[in-house]
């Protein structure tokens, strides 16, 4: 099939080259394809910049200047005046074809190519303005579909200036036009190049860097492209993998970078890139993520996401019996709490790598973006409280030996439950150091975000099972009684408060519809833990535990599956109404109007030179709302917001939105929240802020970014 493919596209170029005079009449107007020319500016410093508008008829496409494994580059040539010469074809970032296996590049509906005419000398006497029009330029394409057609047209330049439209039009390709990485890479630059091989296969990878590497997107090779298997190339986070042809490594790697912010020329010798062992190129700085992660996992459990439970960890490892059984207990028990919390971490990577292997952007926290996942872990939290107020025990199964009492006696299952629900309601939110290592990690391959998660897990683990081991570091508390019992019921009270806040996240998510199923979803978890609370609790024969259990939580599950909401597919019922049709957003209690995020949305407040305050946030971070609180509150820092020459901008990440994925990754992060300060429309030039973030610390921010 691939050799057809090729044989197809290559038999109308033969004909195109063997009788190039005859061609054009031969096909007529069977190349499904019209241009036209026109003068974009005209100026004595820079020359005539000429737009080439290609338009093709649906399904049709025409070829970039590298057309790939097959293909024609459109070409044109000009007639000029003496004294005059014209730029090679300038070509936007084009898109992906796959036909039979062949690879092409191009692009399809229309496309606006640019030529530059400038003086060939420079005397005195000779200007643009000299120019005599009309010119006449011969362009000429292949055009395909299912079959391949060559074509060509007489073009006539005139003098007059281009229509408003066209204009636009130029315009929206001209942003697209490759542009040189910069020196220092701060917006785009290459971190490194490294030669591997797998299955067999050598491949070269080049790892980005840069605020516009996050939204990678595609990457274009330029000649020569001798030895690279075009078909074969494929992107994953901040890289490129461009796999070889055969052994030889070709001495110059170049081609167009496509991010979602831009496209970049990239150019590079190989002769000297170093081999590589399956690890990313970015190796180098994966021991220091890695720390970060694991100081990022032990600051998870002061984070407000995580303060509903921190009472009742703390209340397992008191414990009621001081004897050193007891304390060997209560270290068990560390055990098993840090085997829920690394269990729960391997089943989010688990979830990561498969989206991620779909193609999908994802981020931390990012199942809290699911009513579906809400629901269900509302219900859990709701279990769980019903568990402490005593309607329910956790209680495994007699089985035989000392661990088994221990276990049993002292609920086993209990501290599991509790750290893959500590592991839960941590996620929403990031902590200090670990919203970078995150942004570092998942822009990694697959193993190496396993390798993150399992950090976190046991820096996050590390101060419970520390103390478990230590147990006179907690002579601070008060020593074992009643209050333990009292403090336990509190701590279901503090749960059920918990349930009410995923109550009002599914409701952004879903509506009254989504409250009403969850309201339903919780009675049928109450009655039920009720039943098996009475008739398979303590003392009740194992062979009906079991089948209680089982029954139980089937009923459960059926009831999930049917009472599953689903997402709102209107807007924010809180947008406030009133404002520009265009741009939607709702105004604070400090009079700040803050305008919901959209890509068209910071483009124009780019064009408008504005400061803007971008903040990344989620109805299910508590991070974010005390921040919003204790922050955003602040009548100073709303007096800077209200400001004409400073927007406020809201990211809200509460549901899933592709758009505030890719800008979280261009700032090097992967999670909320998230605060960056904008000078004055120089989006190269944005400032993230820390995790954790004073009123000082942003209003310091805020003033040098206008200043």
């Amino acid at each position: 099939m691939r050799l057809m493919t090729l044989f197809c596209i290559s038999l109308p170029l033969f004909f195109s080259a063997a009788f190039t005079p005859v061609h054009a009449s031969f096909f007529g107007d069977q190349s499904h394809v019209s241009a036209d020319l026109f003068v974009v500016e005209n100026s004595t410093e820079s020359g005539l910049l000429v737009s080439v508008h290609i338009t093709m008829e649906p399904g049709w496409h025409v070829y970039w200047k590298n057309p790939g494994e097959a293909g024609m580059p459109v070409e044109i040539q000009w007639k000029l005046p003496e004294g005059f010469r014209v730029s090679p074809l300038e070509f936007p970032a084009p898109e992906r074809f796959d036909s039979g296996g062949v690879t092409g590049y191009g692009y399809r509906d229309e496309v606006v190519l640019f030529s530059r005419i400038v003086p060939d000398t420079n005397p005195e006497d000779l200007s643009v303005s000299s120019v005599y029009f009309p010119l006449e330029a011969e362009l000429s394409w292949l055009s395909c579909k299912e079959v391949c057609v060559p074509g060509s047209a007489t073009l006539t330049l005139k003098g007059e200036k281009a229509s408003p439209g066209q204009l636009d039009l130029a315009a929206g390709f001209r942003d697209r036009l490759p542009v040189a990485i910069e020196t220092g890479g701060e917006a785009f630059g290459v971190d490194s190049i490294a030669l591997g091989e797998k299955d067999q296969r050598r491949y070269i990878e080049i790892i980005f860097s840069g605020r516009s590497a996050g939204s990678l997107k595609d990457f274009f090779p330029l000649f020569p492209e001798k030895g690279l298997e075009l078909s074969a190339i494929t992107t994953k986070g901040r890289s490129v993998i461009i796999p070889l042809s055969g052994e030889e490594v070709p001495e110059t790697i170049r081609g167009v970078a496509v991010t979602g912010m831009g496209a970049y020329v990239f150019d590079a010798d190989t002769a000297a890139i170093p081999e590589k062992n399956g690890v990313s190129s970015a190796f180098g700085s994966l021991p220091l993520m890695l720390v970060f992660a694991f100081f990022g996992g032990i600051l998870l459990n002061i984070m407000p996401c995580v303060l509903p439970v921190l009472g009742l960890k703390v209340f397992s490892l008191i414990g009621t019996d001081p004897s050193e059984h007891g304390r060997n207990t209560g270290r068990f028990l560390s055990l098993v709490f840090a085997s829920g919390v690394l269990f729960s971490f391997w089943v989010l990577a688990g979830f990561v790598w498969g989206l991620q292997e779909m193609g999908a952007s994802v981020g931390w926290g990012f199942q809290f973006q699911s009513p579906a996942f809400v629901l269900f872990i509302a219900a859990v939290v709701f279990g769980f409280s019903l568990n402490l107020f005593g309607l329910f025990e956790f209680a495994t199964p007699v089985v035989s030996g000392e661990i088994d009492k221990v276990a049993s006696h002292h609920d086993a299952l209990g501290a599991f439950v509790s750290g893959v629900l500590a592991t839960t309601l941590a996620t929403p939110c990031t902590a200090p150091f670990l919203g970078t290592a995150l942004g570092f990690a998942f822009a990694q391959p697959s193993w190496v975000v396993f390798l993150f998660f399992t950090v976190v897990a046991v820096g996050m683990a590390f101060p419970y099972v520390t103390l478990a081991w230590n147990p006179s570091w907690l002579r601070f508390l008060p020593k074992p009684g009643h209050w333990m019992y009292v403090f336990k019921q509190l701590m279901g009270f503090v749960l059920v408060g918990v349930v009410i806040w995923l109550a009002s996240i599914l409701n952004t998510q879903a509506g009254g519809s989504g409250i009403l199923r969850l309201f339903v979803l919780l009675l049928a978890v109450a009655f039920i833990l009720w039943i098996l609370g009475n008739l398979a609790g303590h003392g009740a024969p194992f062979k009906r535990q079991l089948l209680m259990w089982v029954a139980g939580l089937a009923l459960l599950g059926a009831a999930y599956v049917f009472l599953i909401p689903e997402a709102k597919t209107a807007g924010r019922d809180d947008v406030l109404s009133g404002v520009t049709e265009e741009f939607s957003g709702s105004v604070d209690k400090n009079g700040v109007f803050w305008q919901d995020f959209s890509p068209a949305l910071l483009d124009s407040l780019m064009q408008e030179k504005k400061t803007v305050f971008l903040e990344f946030t989620a109805d299910w971070c508590l991070t974010c709302k005390v921040l919003e609180a204790s922050v955003l509150s602040n009548q100073s820092v709303g007096d800077v917001l209200r400001q004409p020459d400073v927007a406020a901008v809201r990211a809200d990440w509460t549901t899933r939105d592709d758009a505030i994925t890719s800008m979280l990754q261009r700032f090097g992060r992967s999670g909320v929240p998230l605060f960056v300060i904008i000078p004055k429309g120089d989006l190269e030039k944005a400032k993230v802020l820390p995790e954790i973030v004073t009123v000082e610390m942003l209003l310091s921010g805020l003033k040098e970014a206008r200043s």
